[in-house]
């Protein structure tokens, strides 16, 4: 039978985890479905967690994951700053909210018998969430803020400010030619490249 302390343990590491999941940005990094040895180590999970009298909330901690991976890709699933475009696009197919799910899922379980099951079970529980944890604060690919970052933190002599300031001006002028889609496209281009040759002077290549 289980204890009241036990489950009252196993539950608060469950809602902490749930409050970290509200932290991870989903639309960085795109994580696999769960595998053979991923699925095993659910079967030995749940069956600790049956064995402990804590079915129950094994199977609420997967379903509060679900949920609160659903509502994380509601929040941020679109982006509008995305280079050469002026349309919002989601950076996840179904098929990798899914595996976030199926992730997210797993840490939950993990942290329902974290004093039940191996070191081993755990670990592989926990992986594919710690790799999207790890992921979150960086930008999406393709984001303007990919492309000029580099580019913008080593522009500091007045020669390069100069240069950036023509690459925005440039910009400005195509786009008010061509459109906003064409005039995002010279400035990603017009960055990129500024960027490669900055990285080249940099390294002496």
């Amino acid at each position: 039978m289980p204890t009241i302390e036990a489950e009252s343990a196993a539950r608060a590491r469950m809602d902490d985890l749930l409050e970290r999941m509200s932290r991870v940005d989903l639309q960085v990094v795109v994580v696999a479905p769960p595998d053979a040895t991923r699925v095993a180590a659910r079967d030995r999970a749940r069956a600790a967690a049956a064995a402990a009298g804590r079915a129950i909330l094994f199977d609420e901690a997967a379903a509060a994951a679900r949920e609160a991976t659903l509502r994380a890709f509601a929040r941020g699933g679109f982006s509008g700053t995305w280079a050469a475009n002026d349309w919002s696009i989601s950076v996840a197919n179904a098929n990798d909210r899914a595996a976030a799910a199926a992730a997210f899922e797993e840490a939950a379980m993990a942290a329902v018998v974290e004093d039940l099951a191996d070191e081993d079970t755990l670990e592989v529980l926990r992986a594919t969430t710690t790799e999207l944890e790890l992921a979150t604060g960086l930008p999406p690919p393709g984001a303007l803020s990919a492309l000029t970052g580099r580019f913008v933190a080593g522009t500091t002599g007045p020669l390069q400010v100069a240069g950036l300031v023509l690459v925005v001006l440039l910009g400005t002028f195509v786009a008010g030619i061509f459109g906003a889609t064409i005039g995002l496209m010279a400035f990603a281009v017009v960055v990129a490249v500024a960027a490669l040759a900055q990285r080249r002077t940099g390294t002496g290549t």
